[in-house]
């Protein structure tokens, strides 16, 4: 924050491009810690989770604190960007007087046709270094429930999590390991998948995990919140779940999904 106060008592023009939560949320993602949605409550609710589950900010700034900085700082931009209406519209429910300027941080329009969707059993990618936020408890119980079920369906994850162990014993995941920047889509196309999870319960502003998962030519299957529910909408490049889904219910929407 200094930096932009330093730019407004300078009175140097600059413009903010919004890259996560860190304006309204002193956690950043508004999450709880086990990663599913705070449902963005009032400010008292705001501040007890403050107070109970930590901050990535400084200490001792409270959430009203953190939001009137945020205003003043806002409010002397010349220019703010978002790159998906999700997040312009979360953000103005603050700050009502923002108009900000949507802008995608990729082109999204060359893009590989979609793996046909084929009978017999399913295999589902998930790409990403993968926490709570991430959807890790979304994926395990998803991959436990398959296990105890018998059911058709196997998972990748292209990348790794905080707990690679506890996926790996579910005997229904494999996992590829941490990868470079750059080598990812090759990756994914390498695994031979039929669709992708993207299981993050958190109110995404873009992911470009989507979009590399899309440049695979994988269809993508998300809970309906943040910037990857609308890009899904707006492409029709996967299809869109309710968010809180129990893991039988997800599951069994991974077998039955057809595109």
């Amino acid at each position: 924050p200094q930096a932009l106060e330093l730019a407004k008592d300078l009175g140097i023009p600059h413009g903010i491009t919004i890259h996560d939560h860190a304006w309204i949320c002193p956690r950043l993602t508004l999450t709880r810690p086990d990663g599913t949605y705070c449902g963005e409550p009032d400010l008292r609710a705001c501040e007890t989770c403050r107070r109970d589950y930590g901050t990535y900010l400084e200490t001792g700034l409270t959430v009203a604190a953190l939001r009137r900085r945020s205003a003043t700082l806002l409010g002397t931009a010349t220019e703010i960007r978002t790159a998906s209406a999700d997040t312009a519209t979360r953000l103005r429910r603050y700050y009502p007087k923002l108009r900000p300027t949507i802008v995608p941080l990729q082109e999204t329009q060359a893009l590989p046709t979609l793996i046909p969707a084929k009978p017999g059993p399913r295999h589902v990618l998930v790409a990403g270094a993968i926490g709570p936020e991430k959807g890790l408890p979304i994926l395990l119980a998803a991959a436990r429930d398959a296990a105890a079920r018998n059911l058709p369906l196997r998972f990748t994850l292209v990348g790794h999590s905080i707990d690679d162990a506890a996926l790996l014993a579910t005997g229904t995941v494999f996992i590829t390991g941490p990868y470079q920047s750059g080598e990812v889509v090759n990756l994914i196309r390498a695994q031979n998948a039929d669709l992708a999870l993207f299981p993050s319960t958190c109110p995404e502003t873009w992911s470009h995990v989507l979009t590399e998962l899309w440049q695979a030519g994988l269809p993508v299957a998300a809970f309906d919140i943040g910037a990857p529910a609308e890009r899904i909408r707006a492409t029709g490049r996967g299809f869109v779940l309710p968010l809180g889904l129990p893991a039988h219910a997800l599951n069994n929407a991974l077998l039955a999904a057809r595109w």
